[in-house]
């Protein structure tokens, strides 16, 4: 269903189930990225023991998700991406080793736990998406998938180990020896667009999340993103915005793995802000919608950012890009506790390890940053202009000048004065990440402080 981002604001907590949101209703959203297992335990949790074995169940549950939507949304988010819900093949605590497409994995909760979640999270103005996989089926018997014919062997490739260097071989052979679907088949297509279709109406999700895209025939796609009848954004696990482009017709957005190497580079002190601005260009001029892609510096498949670059003050900046830059925000649970864990499974640690602090200092700065976000309109348009680009610090506007953001990459403890124009003529702006006020001269120049090396994100004054 189309309908307005207007409509979507207005009525979808009165009428969660009866609508879902489509990409324009999604651009001016804030997604936080929770691995439903790893959140809260239940209803109760108020913190406890780190987990022990991260390779395996943790305990998290649908309603211990649900009773930290407040935690959540004290950050400025108001959607949250949850990892897949379907029943699972033993060990698939992540959710991505789907048994039974109908099911609900139980150590979650139940089918009504998930309903109650959901409808929760509507009641507070919070969007819920749901991620999906497609590409594969779990570690169980192909016998004992479901539903019918997924417990044939006919509706699976044959078994063949994966050639990055081959995009045949990366859609028909299997990742992680995980049986991979015969998504070329029109039997299976209609299985998976009727699924995809009674998953989001039955639970009311706003938007779908779709994993291992590029290991699936192009031809597929339209059809499934069509039958979801929600916002889809697409994994292509890739940096190279011509092959990732390659993909961005096909469903509503796409993870913006292009820009995730250069900004990280940048602001972890190994790239320039240059080769960031020109990748941001690019993008430009290669996809249909820019501002449809999602924004992030880390998530579950790749290291935290923390594990890579440990500063404060750096991970700030980054946040700030990921957060007041073009696209959708997506911030990955557990970094706003600072978590620095390294590769799989250690980067999907346990929340209640942390008592759920809401005085944490990065928490602290993602709600500083989505309210600025909130305060500039919510930053859906395709307005993003560079104004300065230096060695260490990279500037921008959006929303014709009503945000200004100057970021800088010399880290923890180092501070500076920084000149630019800001395009905005005799502009004025209250400093909405620490304090103070700016105001530009008649041409529009601007000197701002940096303290510590934090951003500094420019709000226009009311």
């Amino acid at each position: 269903m189309r309908v307005s981002g207007f409509t979507i604001v207005t009525f979808s907590a009165l009428l969660p189930s009866a609508l879902a949101a489509d990409a324009a209703a999604w651009k001016s959203r804030n997604i936080y990225f929770a691995l439903t297992d790893r959140i809260a335990r239940s209803s109760s949790d108020t913190g406890g023991d780190a987990c022990g074995d991260l390779s395996n169940y943790c305990g998290g549950t649908f309603q211990g998700l649900e009773s930290k939507l407040d935690y959540i949304a004290g950050m400025g988010f108001d959607a949250i991406w949850i990892t897949p819900v379907v029943t699972n093949s033993d060990g698939g605590y992540h959710g991505y080793w789907a048994q039974d497409l109908y099911g609900i994995n139980s150590n979650y909760g139940t089918a009504d736990d998930l309903k109650s979640l959901v409808s929760a999270a509507h009641d507070k103005g919070i969007y819920i998406m749901v991620d999906v996989v497609a590409n594969h089926m779990g570690f169980a018997a192909i016998a004992d998938d479901a539903p019918e014919p997924m417990n044939q062997e006919t509706s699976y490739h044959a078994a063949c180990d994966i050639d990055y260097s081959n995009q045949t071989s990366i859609e028909y052979c299997r990742i992680a020896g995980l049986p991979d679907v015969n998504t070329e088949s029109s039997e299976i297509q209609t299985l998976y667009q009727d699924w995809i279709s009674y998953l989001v109406s039955e639970y009311s999700f706003d938007g779908v999340r779709i994993d291992t895209v590029k290991h699936v025939g192009k031809e597929f796609w339209p059809g499934f993103s069509s039958a979801a009848g929600a916002y889809t954004i697409g994994e292509v696990f890739d940096g190279d915005p011509n092959y990732v482009a390659g993909y961005a017709d096909l469903m509503s957005g796409l993870l913006n793995y292009p820009i995730y190497y250069p900004m990280n580079a940048f602001y972890q002190q190994t790239g320039s802000s240059q080769a960031m601005v020109d990748m941001h260009d690019q993008i430009s001029s290669l996809f249909p919608d820019p501002s449809a892609l999602g924004t992030f510096l880390d998530n579950h498949d790749n290291a935290r950012w923390l594990n890579t670059k440990n500063d404060l003050s750096l991970l700030k900046n980054a946040l700030a890009y990921v957060i007041l830059s073009r696209g959708i925000p997506i911030v990955y649970y557990g970094t706003e506790q600072a978590y620095a864990g390294g590769a799989d499974p250690a980067n999907r640690e346990d929340l209640w390890r942390s008592s759920f602090n809401t005085d944490a200092e990065i928490y602290q700065a993602i709600a500083k940053l989505s309210g600025a976000r909130k305060s500039a309109g919510g930053l859906a348009a395709d307005d993003q202009a560079h104004l300065y680009v230096a060695d260490t610090a990279y500037a921008w506007s959006r929303a014709g000048g009503d945000l200004v953001v100057l970021t800088t990459n010399s880290g923890l403890g180092s501070s500076g004065n920084f000149c630019f124009n800001s395009q905005v003529p005799n502009g004025q702006w209250d400093d909405a990440f620490n304090s103070g006020s700016y105001t530009a001269d008649a041409s529009g120049n601007v000197c701002v402080t940096v303290t510590n090396g934090e951003p500094v994100v420019l709000v226009a004054s009311s």
